[in-house]
């Protein structure tokens, strides 16, 4: 018998250099005797050339130094075909009689791709098969539990045993962790072809030793990185079995995208009945694509189906698209008008990556739906105050080493009110930037005045088209597309004089380009007409003919400015220990304008034309009644314009700048007051004052957005301007025209620290659940504040001018930790103009470890018809993310 101390290690391997004979495998060798060998940690043992004999096997001990990277040698057409390393703290026992070989206490074990990590490990030559086991501790406690790896799966069991030959294992009480989920099974078989088939098997994506949930399954078979199948399967919620039964289980253990069939979630509401939504198929088409196609059904006759996909391309692009279809049918189709409604909603967003197109960019933000799809699909969130959607593609190169850019735009504006539609598709354009083309090479410090001349060049052409979403697909929608072309030219020269001040003349040249041209006359005729419902004829004595032709019609469009500019910077020290100082920074300019009259006869742009019966003439403009890029204005304009633009910051004190100890915060980006005067007007020659005031970042808190109007003007009876001053009608300034605000406010706790790397949560895997991800409530922060104001002010309406209009409403949203695991969310809002509250919503949220119990409500309210509540108990994970146990009602109120 050899034995080996505590710290010996060895390894075992096949070279043409042999300790066993080619005939080990068949015959044990049988030592001289019951002789023991003891190695220590620190010794070093030389032996000499001996051979034993035993019938026909041949025992060799090889000339050689033993230590702790010592090598045994087996016979080359052995069952081992590589290098075993294998080590034990305690002792490694070798019984040449029955040819074991015994490990004891944190033995390693690795051979290929397979590593063990048990406290016992028993090896039989015989039939060369190794098993592993644990011990227990001095406290009675399991301790050097066998994990089993291979090829980077890890096997916790109370047993196992391997057969090297076979490549077959019998596992006992084995738990793994496959892609998001762990698996736990009494006793598991592997075969040669790395399939798995356990007995009492139970499936959770909780990482509990003992979860809390599992699907309890008799009979399973796991086809690694692929799939487990499971005979009939029940859920177990803290050890207490569920009604929920599965006639089979098909349970995805494949990490990354998987194909599965999506669980719908049903409920009920009072306009829908009881119905069934969001189930369906998702298709892992490759590791790049996947689409998810589901449906839904209520007992009302309402369905829908929607298609939405997810791709990606490693450092090329990331998108996706969703594509809606809803057909509603009526409560009652029996009333009169009552019929089936169709209603549509398609999204699209791509992100290009920028090493994949050098110099270019390309994105896409797309949404477009029908007016009244929100509203049909019953949906309780915020996006049911959602009035417009805008979309846009765009596609941008760079030409190196030239002034010259080239972009082409797409976008769509849609307002759910009106239920207009505008597209503009393309907008194709080609830039110049601004270039000084007569600068030398070589910079001085005085250039000539020539030097700072520069120039800057577009070009543009857009198509356009407005309608109805109603008629968005017909032909009378087709005609009403419009077309133009734009050129823009400056030519400008700054530079500086009494050193501080820069003086810039600048002239600009436009010219829009256009196919269509207006004509309109007076029609003389009297025409009656008959309302089909009261039978009331109205007459009409004469109208305006409005005749529009196919012509390609161009304006010309200049004007000239010599602006004066300069920058005052004031530092405000202060000596006290938190504020340090406040700078302010002054950039005032006046500029001098000068713009022709192109409504004049002399450039043809404007006609006259009757309005009326009794000869009213109106000016009107010849150009396409849709110009894209709107038509020369009509006047004259020699004005003298200024401005007084301010900023503000503030230094304080910091502690984390251990320099300085200083840190800047934005106060106001932006206080502007501008306004001005024009010579060349008849009338009203003095111009509104306008005063905006724009703080992004007010001491990193609060966002500030403000502009108002005042007009130096009074008005008459119709609320029009009229060419006296307002002092002296009302013996005021200036007259409050209009105003709008907003004010955001945020504000948050500081998280909790975050968890080690090896207690983090996994990050979940992109799949059919990230196409309609819930609310996600961070637990991490304890609380979330956020609120807003809106106002908006307009002064006088017509026939009404001393009529003030507000429109006034505030919203708050807020969540916080009740305790530990509990979680409270908020979202409201009060419009304060007609006193009533807007859409809210208040969410409950468990965290159960593993699980979420989440609680919705939303009350019935005058901007949500009936109220609704749902409770969802459904996993955490991902991978059972559709997993979920659901009750939602809603009751309307009539």
């Amino acid at each position: 018998m050899l034995r080996s101390n505590p710290g010996f290690q060895l390894q075992a391997y096949e070279s043409n250099n042999k300790i066993f004979s080619d005939s080990l495998k068949e015959k044990p060798p049988v030592a001289a005797s019951d002789s023991t060998i003891v190695l220590n940690n620190d010794s070093v043992l030389r032996t000499t050339l001996d051979t034993l004999h035993h019938k026909d096997s041949t025992m060799m001990l090889v000339t050689d130094t033993i230590h702790k990277k010592d090598t045994v040698q087996l016979a080359e057409d052995s069952e081992i075909k590589d290098v075993i390393n294998y080590k034990a703290n305690d002792s490694i026992v070798y019984d040449m009689n029955t040819r074991r070989m015994l490990l004891y206490n944190t033995v390693d074990v690795k051979y290929q791709k397979i590593k063990l990590d048990a406290n016992v490990v028993d090896f039989d030559w015989n039939s060369f098969t190794m098993g592993a086991r644990g011990t227990t501790d001095s406290a009675g406690m399991p301790a050097g539990t066998p994990v089993f790896s291979e090829d980077g799966k890890d096997f916790k069991a109370d047993s196992m045993k391997y057969n090297f030959k076979t490549k077959k294992g019998l596992v006992y009480h084995v738990v793994t962790k496959e892609g998001e989920a762990y698996l736990h099974v009494v006793s598991v078989k592997k075969n040669a072809d790395e399939t798995w088939f356990g007995n009492y098997a139970a499936y959770t994506t909780c990482d509990l030793d003992h979860p809390h949930f599992y699907f309890k399954a008799k009979k399973v078979k796991i086809i690694p990185e692929k799939v487990m199948v499971s005979g009939p399967a029940n859920l177990w919620i803290g050890d207490v079995p569920t009604p929920l039964y599965v006639p089979f289980g098909i349970f995805p253990v494949k990490q990354g995208q998987r194909s599965g069939i999506v669980l719908p979630e049903y409920g009920q509401d009072a306009v829908l009945g009881f119905f069934l939504r969001n189930g369906g198929y998702y298709w892992s088409v490759n590791d790049y694509l996947g689409a998810k196609l589901t449906g839904q059904i209520s007992t009302n006759g309402t369905w829908g189906l929607t298609l939405a996909s997810q791709y990606a391309l490693r450092y090329q692009f990331t998108g996706s698209f969703s594509f809606s279809l809803l057909r509603t049918r009526p409560a009652d189709p029996d009333l009169p008008g009552q019929k089936t409604t169709n209603s549509y909603s398609f999204s699209w967003n791509h992100t290009e990556d920028p090493r994949s197109l050098p110099n270019s960019t390309f994105g896409a933000s797309v949404q477009m739906q029908s007016a009244d799809f929100y509203q049909e699909s019953r949906i309780t969130d915020t996006r049911l105050l959602n009035t417009s959607f805008n979309s846009s593609i765009s596609f941008s190169h760079t030409f190196v080493g030239t002034p010259f850019s080239l972009s082409i735009n797409a976008r769509h504006d849609q307002n759910l009110l009106n239920r207009t539609i505008d597209f503009t598709i393309p907008t194709l354009r080609l830039s110049m930037s601004h270039i000084t083309p007569f600068k030398g090479k070589i910079q001085s410090e005085k250039p000539k005045w020539y030097e700072n001349i520069g120039i800057a060049y577009s070009f543009e052409i857009q198509n356009r088209l407005s309608t109805y979403d109603s008629i968005l697909f017909q032909q009378q929608s087709l005609n009403k597309i419009t077309f133009g072309v734009d050129q823009n030219f400056s030519i400008d020269a700054p530079f500086k004089i009494f050193k501080y001040f820069t003086l810039t003349p600048q002239f600009q040249y436009q010219e829009r380009t256009y196919f269509k041209a207006n004509n309109e006359s007076w029609n003389p005729d009297t025409v009656y007409t008959i309302d089909p419902y009261s039978r009331r004829v109205d007459t009409l004595n004469g109208r305006i003919k409005y005749d529009t032709t196919w012509h390609v019609n161009s304006a010309h469009d200049f004007s000239a400015s010599l602006t004066l500019g300069t920058k005052v910077t004031g530092i405000f020290k202060f000596k006290g220990k938190y504020l340090k100082a406040i700078k302010h920074v002054f950039t005032p300019s006046i500029s001098a304008n000068y713009h022709p009259d192109f409504g004049s006869d002399f450039w043809g742009y404007y006609k006259n034309v009757q309005t009326s019966a009794n000869g009213t003439i109106s000016r009107y403009s010849v150009f396409d009644p849709s110009a894209i890029y709107g038509v020369p204005t009509a006047g004259k304009q020699g004005a003298l314009l200024w401005n007084l633009g301010n900023n503000f910051e503030m230094k304080t004190f910091s502690k984390t700048d251990s320099i300085n100890h200083e840190k800047k915060l934005g106060l106001l980006d932006q206080v502007n007051l501008s306004g001005g005067y024009n010579f060349a007007a008849d009338s009203l020659r003095l111009l509104p004052f306008n005063l905006s005031v724009v703080a992004a970042r007010m001491f990193n808190l609060v966002n500030i957005n403000f502009n108002a109007v005042f007009d130096p003007y009074a008005t008459d009876s119709f609320n029009r301007d009229i060419n006296q001053f307002y002092l002296k009608t009302n013996h005021k300034l200036l007259r409050f025209s209009q105003a709008n605000a907003g004010i955001n406010f945020s504000l948050h706790s500081k998280p909790k620290a975050t968890l080690p790397p090896s207690q983090a949560p996994p990050k979940f895997v992109g799949d059919y659940v990230s196409y309609s991800p819930d609310q996600i409530y961070n637990f991490d922060i304890p609380w979330n504040l956020s609120m807003g104001y809106n106002f908006n002010i307009t002064r006088g309406t017509y026939l009404k001018p001393d009529t003030i209009i507000t429109v006034q409403s505030v919203n708050l949203r807020l969540d916080f930790n009740l305790t530990t695991h509990w979680k409270v969310a908020l979202s409201t809002g009060f419009d304060i103009l007609h006193r009533q509250v807007t859409l809210t919503n208040l969410t409950i949220v468990r965290d159960l470890h593993c699980w979420e119990l989440t609680f919705n409500w939303t009350p019935a309210l005058p901007t949500f018809n009936g109220q609704q509540f749902s409770i969802i108990l459904q996993p955490k994970s991902a991978t059972l993310k559709d997993l979920k146990v659901q009750k939602k009602n809603s009751l309307q109120q009539f």
